[in-house]
């Protein structure tokens, strides 16, 4: 009776590791992917995002593995995979609580760095730089792609906005409909083909920036599938306000900034960030300590299971 309980907890807790090594593989392609690991690529802060991803793709797989191998052991009761498994087992846990430690570390950090005033460590620099260029990016998106082109100039380069609208708007081309700035200057070049030989006086009217505005979203247009998580990101906990917004544009179009903290999106977004940091940090954490403890239990059960396979053996 016993010996079947505790193989059905092994098989119940093994399904469990293996929908963990599953997210793990899962969070790994996510990861490869994405542009959050830009942010904290800065040095001797992580590793690059390709690095991140791939550790977790290899431990994802392991933790597969490991876990078809214990439900294989428990069900046909067989002491060799059993003792195999325990072995990979206690390598697991051993790793478990290595990450639970980094992780606890990790929230530690941000605690400090929330009560330190910036930078908290030279860093934090690389960091803001990283912040700056995703989030101008993701959020450059919008006003490339949905926002009218009259927000869209006023925001990115205000002093030359009013020219470029006007200049539109004396052929009739709308300036507050939501095409964003790429099917703004798509609607512009229509235009210029659409009158022919006065197409290039047309052209010749609008300002310099007009097409470094073109080229850029035609760039960010490109990123916008990469950039999605941090753009659903900023909208829900750290929006774009007129200031930024600017500021962003200058970015953008110079692709220079005169200053990785002042009137930046990363300084009106440090105190969500070090949040976000720390609660992911204590979440890993956590996880560590209850994935270090089901690892003991599994280690424990198989041994337990082993042995009273080895009895039954001897008995028969």
């Amino acid at each position: 009776m016993m010996q079947t309980l505790a193989k059905a907890v092994v098989i119940f807790l093994n399904v469990g590791f293996f929908i963990g090594g599953s997210l793990l593989i899962y969070l790994g392609v996510v990861l490869r992917g994405g542009r959050w690991s830009d942010v904290f690529a800065a040095k001797n802060i992580t590793s690059d995002g390709a690095s991140e991803s791939l550790v977790l793709l290899v431990l994802g797989a392991v933790v597969v593995l490991v876990a078809c191998l214990g439900c294989a052991g428990a069900i046909c009761a067989n002491r060799c995979l059993l003792t195999l498994y325990s072995i990979f087992v206690g390598m697991a846990m051993l790793i478990f609580i290595g990450v639970a430690v980094l992780g606890f570390v990790a929230a530690s950090g941000a605690k400090n760095w929330a009560a330190t005033s910036y930078p908290a460590i030279a860093q934090e620099a690389d960091i803001a730089t990283g912040f700056n260029e995703v989030y101008c990016s993701a959020q450059g998106a919008r006003f490339c792609t949905s926002a009218t082109a009259k927000e869209a100039f006023t925001s990115f380069v205000p002093a030359a906005a009013p020219t470029i609208t006007a200049v539109a708007s004396e052929v009739g081309i709308n300036v507050t409909e939501p095409t964003g700035v790429v099917g703004f200057c798509k609607n512009i070049d229509a235009k210029a083909v659409a009158l022919g030989s006065l197409g290039a006086a047309f052209t010749a009217k609008l300002p310099k920036e007009y097409k470094s505005a073109c080229d850029v979203c035609t760039a960010v247009n490109t990123k916008f599938g990469d950039d999605r998580a941090i753009f659903e990101w900023a909208n829900e906990k750290c929006a774009m306000t007129p200031s930024t917004a600017i500021w962003c544009g200058s970015f953008l179009l110079a692709t220079t900034s005169t200053g990785a903290y002042e009137s930046s999106p990363y300084k009106q977004c440090r105190p969500v960030v070090i949040d976000v940091w720390r609660s992911f940090a204590n979440q890993v954490a956590i996880g560590g300590v209850l994935l270090a403890v089901v690892s003991l239990v599994l280690v424990i059960l198989a041994c337990r299971l082993g042995r009273q396979t080895t009895d039954d053996y001897y008995v028969a």
